[in-house]
């Protein structure tokens, strides 16, 4: 049993961060730091979800971008607002997209539509997964540090803490987080 709540574990950290990202992360770490499975496990898993997250967002926009942005004005405008300081140093914000909340997506966007290859695009997101993993996780582990040693009820209602703090997680990424329609990805019909 414990050997299946550790497997679950850790595909939960994968998907959560692959779905929604910081607060996922957060209870995957007090997960790890509760016994419930390795913490570095869990980062491990953390650190695939978002990586496969943003290399996917990255190959979707390199092939419908353009078509994307051709029937979508405002965001074309938004994007050539941004696209003047990426310009200037784009390597540097492809490696610390993750901590710069509010421009990650119009940096994969802008990665996505500028010819830069997916090699170098890995290399640069997996760093920054890598410090975000690190900074967010280690954060947590500090937290969660306290929250175990101050808190005695999470001993007996450490799994009721975890399905709350994932809820919310989830109702957040569904609520504010989530792509709007306007924004999703769609093969876009030729008119020839």
């Amino acid at each position: 049993m414990d050997e299946l709540f550790e497997t679950c574990g850790y595909l939960a950290s994968f998907l959560g961060t692959f779905i929604e990202g910081e607060i996922l992360l957060l209870t995957s770490v007090l997960s790890s730091k509760l016994g419930y499975f390795n913490y570095f496990g869990g980062l491990t898993a953390a650190f695939m979800g978002a990586f496969l997250k943003d290399s996917i967002k990255f190959m979707l926009v390199k092939k419908y971008g353009s078509k994307l942005l051709k029937h979508k004005p405002k965001l074309q405008a938004k994007l050539d607002s941004t696209s003047m300081w990426f310009e200037k140093r784009p390597f540097f914000y492809m490696t610390f997209y993750r901590l710069m909340y509010g421009f990650g997506t119009p940096i994969l966007m802008l990665s996505g539509l500028k010819a830069i290859p997916y090699a170098r695009f890995a290399f640069h997101s997996a760093i920054a997964v890598l410090i975000w993993i690190a900074l967010i996780g280690g954060f947590g582990y500090f937290c969660a540090e306290i929250m175990v040693e101050n808190l005695n009820f999470l001993k007996d209602n450490a799994v009721e803490v975890i399905g709350i703090l994932s809820v919310i997680g989830l109702l957040y990424w569904l609520i504010i987080k989530r792509p709007h329609e306007k924004y999703c990805f769609k093969p876009i019909e030729n008119d020839e």
